[in-house]
Parts: structure tokens; C-alpha cells; sequence
């Protein structure tokens, strides 16, 4: 069993050639995202060890221009570099409307990409750990309506039948009902990933992942929250906000235990995007990343899609209840050896995980 340790972080390696007693090599897709920068951030944090030999780990990550998943013959000659045992893929086209009207793209990065990659480590001997998304799933039925259809008005939800008691934490056994092509595109790449690798292949699902780099749902609010004097928020989206650390750190886990099969990952708890945003607007006026509160609306899928339609934006449909369970991933990483520096907040509540992320803005 590997067990995470900590020592002087060492430099990425870059030898063709891997000696018997070489230490592991950790090859991460989509190095710009948010989350390859968690999982870089983290890693130097316990010191590029998750071998019980006390062995480093080498930690290779290389953005779209250096590996582009979609294309075979670079995914060949990159394996070929640096014969990693283990892949982490984040690359992942997640620009959730757009999908709608880029099709091919959203499959070709999201189906595609993670295949080929399942299908090098099957030849190579590599395991492989890929990330997919809550979107796989489509909430309650009775929620789960066309936010552009003519016919939709106002009143198919009823205002005192909230999704937060309508439905409960999606489990992995769950049956997945994707409602955008984004959503399609990346419950694909997870059963290409399965098909090729079977027990090899680790698959970890979450949602509204928000960290301190790239384009995400705070740091958009944070934005607009110095800009704008209102906003308004979905309030009948209900989920799980994710802190990219945490989820970095369960991924590390996940490889030191050589775990595989499906998994769910959220920080713990649920709330709407209107409740997300006006616990970042208090949470950022306490750390003073705000000067002052603007007033934050609450606004119905419905609604926010139409005035988006007014704009030309074809808004893709979303599920109103994604809630995942992480009990399976929880009990499952318990039985492992645990890095002393991790002070679980990956098992906190969402609210919990925001405040470590905004401190770190601060």
C-alpha cells in the first residue's frame, strides 16, 4: 500500500528512461485548468511522496500545446518521453452552453480524448484517473424542464416544492440522465474510459468545482460584486460547491491507495447558486476581499434563460438537483494511510472549504 510522506519537493525529470527502482511517474493532462494547478499546489505541499518507500514521485504536466488528448500519435509520443505509470486527466472542454452549438468539439475533448488516452495506458500498462462532472445526471424529473421550450412558463415549478426535498445525493449506482450535449460528451468519455481500462481505470464525478486559478463560479461573483450594484442568481439549481484543493487532495489519495472503479466527490452539503452567492458576498466582506454588499437577486432557470435568449445565447439545459453522495469515496479512502498534513478538510462542509479558498485570495 503507498502511503503519502513529506520531504524537500524534487524537480520534475525528464529521463526517456525509467530505471527498475525509478519512482513513480504522474503524467497530468490540462496543466493550465484549475484543477492540475490544485494538484500541482498540493503535491509540492507533501512533498512529491506518496510511496511507502519514501521514493518521490516524478510529476510531469504538460497544458494542451504540449498534449493535445485528441490526437493519438502525440499522446504516443508523449508516453514514450516520460512512461508514466499513472495519467490524471484534466483536460476537458467545459464551456457547458457553448457544447450546445460545438457538438463536436465537446465529444472529441470530453469522449474522444479521454478514450485515447484509456487506450495508450491499456498498451503501456498505466493506470489512469479522469475526471467527470455532476451534469451526468438529471435531478428530479419534475424539475428537469427545457429552459428555452415556447411552452415553459414560470409556473412549472412550484415555488414551495423546492429541489432540496424533492430528491437525495446521487449515488454512483444512480442512473445517469444527461441533459446538455456537455453533459453527454462527458458520461461517454467515463464509459470509454471503463471500456477500455475496466479495473484500471479510476473515475471521479464532481461538481461546481471553484478554485483559486482559472474561470470559475467565485471568483466571477467576486468580480461582478465589485462592478455591478445588483445581481441576479439561479436559485433553483440545487448542488454542491468544490473547492479544487480538496478534490486535489482526494485525487492524491485516490493514486497513493491504487484505487479504481467510480467515485462521487463534493465538499459536504448543497445549496443553490443564489445561496452560493451570498455566502461568497459574506464571507468576502468578513476577509475584506469586498468593500461593500450589492444586493443579490434570486432568479429562476426559466427566467435567466430567457433574458439570456434576448442576448443570443442558447442557454444548455441543467439539472435542477445534482447533489452528490461521497460516502462510497469516504469510507473507501479511510481504509488507507492518510498524510499527516491533510486536516480532512475534503469532509467539510462546502461553506467550510470557501472560507480556505477566499483566506487564500486575502
Amino acid at each position: 500500500m503507498a502511503q503519502i510522506t513529506k520531504t524537500t519537493p524534487a524537480p520534475c525529470e525528464t529521463s526517456t528512461i525509467i530505471e527498475a527502482n525509478f519512482p513513480d511517474v504522474v503524467l497530468i493532462t490540462g496543466a493550465n485548468s484549475q484543477l492540475a494547478q490544485a494538484l500541482l499546489r498540493v503535491a509540492a505541499e507533501v512533498g512529491y511522496l506518496f510511496s511507502n518507500t519514501g521514493i518521490p514521485f516524478k510529476l510531469c504536466a504538460l497544458n494542451r500545446s504540449q498534449l493535445d488528448i485528441t490526437n493519438a500519435a502525440n499522446i504516443a509520443a508523449v508516453f514514450s518521453q516520460y512512461q508514466p505509470n499513472w495519467v490524471i486527466n484534466c483536460a476537458a472542454y467545459n464551456a457547458v452552453d457553448a457544447a450546445e452549438n460545438d457538438i463536436v468539439k465537446a465529444h472529441r475533448v470530453n469522449a474522444l480524448g479521454p478514450e485515447l488516452l484509456a487506450q495508450q495506458c491499456l498498451q503501456s500498462g498505466a493506470r489512469l484517473l479522469h475526471v467527470s462532472s455532476d451534469y451526468v445526471f438529471g435531478g428530479n424529473a419534475a424539475h428537469d424542464i427545457d429552459h428555452n421550450a415556447e411552452n415553459v412558463s414560470e409556473g412549472v415549478i412550484d415555488p414551495a416544492a423546492k429541489p432540496h426535498y424533492l430528491a437525495s445525493p446521487c449515488v454512483e449506482l444512480d442512473h445517469p440522465k444527461p441533459l446538455s450535449e456537455y453533459a453527454k460528451s462527458k458520461l461517454l468519455g467515463e464509459q470509454k474510459v471503463f471500456a477500455v481500462l475496466g479495473d484500471r481505470a479510476t473515475v471521479v464525478r464532481t461538481s461546481w468545482l471553484y478554485g483559486q486559478e482559472g474561470h470559475n463560479f467565485v471568483k466571477t461573483m467576486l468580480k461582478l460584486m465589485q462592478t455591478q450594484p445588483s445581481l441576479q442568481v439561479i436559485d433553483d439549481q440545487i448542488g454542491c460547491p468544490t473547492w479544487s484543493d480538496a478534490l486535489a487532495r482526494v485525487m492524491w489519495q485516490l493514486v497513493a491507495a491504487q484505487c479504481s472503479g467510480l467515485f462521487h466527490y463534493s465538499a459536504k452539503g448543497q445549496c443553490s447558486w443564489h445561496e452560493f452567492a451570498v455566502e461568497i458576498q459574506q464571507q468576502a466582506l468578513v476577509l475584506n476581499l469586498l468593500n461593500q454588499p450589492v444586493v443579490i437577486l434570486p432568479i429562476s432557470s426559466t427566467a435567466y434563460a430567457k433574458q439570456a435568449l434576448t442576448r443570443g445565447v442558447n442557454v444548455a439545459k441543467r439539472p435542477s438537483y445534482s447533489v452528490l453522495n461521497s460516502d462510497k469515496l469516504q469510507f473507501t479512502l479511510a481504509t488507507h494511510a492518510r498524510h499527516s498534513m491533510f486536516d480532512n478538510i475534503e469532509w467539510q462542509d462546502w461553506r467550510q472549504q470557501l472560507n480556505q479558498m477566499l483566506r487564500q485570495l486575502s
